[in-house]
């Protein structure tokens, strides 16, 4: 028989089709991190809500013991395994924990949420110094903060800097790693807080995390010398966390709005005109563009021969063509005319 005959009731195997997919789901049409910060104050609320409760849950089950030997006692023998698996999932002082978990989400969150605002601050009109630079260097001491809760980033840095200066400053050179940290982020938060516009949440909220890292260090150089639960400097670290994630989007949020021009008084201009008076301007600004012709120039004569004219301007809901009766024409002029004094 030939090679190539094929036994009775052999099939050749369908082969696997791709999947189709619609238009939309296109990498370039998919949300960037940018449109995923909330800038509506009843959302930024819920998300700040959201970090702050699930942080202070799982950290109180981590460090305050008799809530779940209490429960531990009402449920009896029965789930006595189960309980001590959730007790190690919160322990704070567990290197694979919950807690760690978080620590390292939220940083690393903050981080791109960083560098989204630096992709929205380079783009800025008055831009000629490079301040955008500075959440670039915010996000990378995110993600090096990140790293060094893995690897002894800390303790070799004590370390190299004791033995080149021959100081010990702090436990084991811890001091030298605090200082050198501390100041890098402080110089750096600064350089990348003062220039915006809307900056007292993201200072206040930025403030907190970092002082919520001060005292985790605090705790850890105590407790190299004293009696100090274990358990708060990994709890103090990941507070601080959750607090430097809410500072990047508040700082986010506060970008979106400068850039959509919903900021402080361009806000409460934007309110106070009538809506009139926008029409009247849309219809200046549209007819002596097309003349050539200054503000003034555009408008119709209220002496001429009465010809009505088209408006040709575009608005945001839809393209309005209209005639304008001559008593419409004066009260346009007017409003303009007023809106421009203003």
């Amino acid at each position: 028989m030939s090679s190539s005959a094929k036994p009775r009731g052999w099939h050749a195997p369908k082969r696997r089709q791709p999947a189709d997919y619609a238009p939309a789901a296109l990498p370039e049409r998919q949300p960037a991190v940018a449109t995923l910060i909330p800038t509506g104050m009843g959302r930024f609320a819920a998300c700040v809500a959201c970090i702050v409760l699930g942080l202070a849950a799982v950290l109180a089950l981590g460090l305050y013991e008799p809530a779940l030997t209490a429960v531990e006692r009402a449920t009896g023998p029965r789930f006595a395994r189960s309980i001590a698996t959730v007790r190690a999932c919160v322990d704070p002082r567990a290197t694979l924990s919950l807690v760690t978990w978080l620590a390292h989400t939220l940083l690393l969150s903050g981080a791109a949420v960083a560098l989204s605002v630096r992709s929205m601050r380079r783009h800025r009109r008055d831009e000629r110094r490079g301040r955008f630079r500075a959440w670039g260097w915010l996000a990378f001491l995110l993600v090096a903060a990140s790293c060094a809760t893995q690897v002894p980033v800390g303790r070799l840095m004590g370390s190299l800097v004791s033995e080149a200066t021959g100081i010990t400053f702090g436990p084991a050179g811890f001091g030298w790693w605090v200082a050198i940290a501390g100041t890098l982020l402080s110089v750096v938060s600064l350089w990348a807080v003062l220039p915006l516009y809307e900056r007292a949440a993201t200072a206040l909220w930025l403030t907190a995390g970092l002082g919520a890292w001060g005292g985790c260090a605090a705790a850890i150089w105590a407790g190299a010398t004293r009696g100090v639960n274990p358990g708060l400097a990994p709890a103090a670290w990941t507070a601080g966390c959750g607090l430097i994630a809410i500072a990047m989007l508040a700082a986010a949020r506060s970008v979106i709005r400068e850039a959509r021009g919903e900021a402080g008084s361009q806000t409460k201009a934007a309110r106070s005109k009538p809506p009139a008076a926008d029409r009247a301007v849309a219809v200046a600004t549209n007819l002596a563009v097309e003349d050539g012709q200054s503000g003034d120039e555009a408008w119709p004569s209220e002496t001429g021969d009465g010809t009505d004219y088209t408006d040709g301007s575009e608005f945001d809901e839809e393209r309005e063509t209209r005639h304008l009766s001559k008593a419409e024409r004066k009260r346009l002029k007017k409003l303009a005319r007023m809106s421009r004094a203003a």
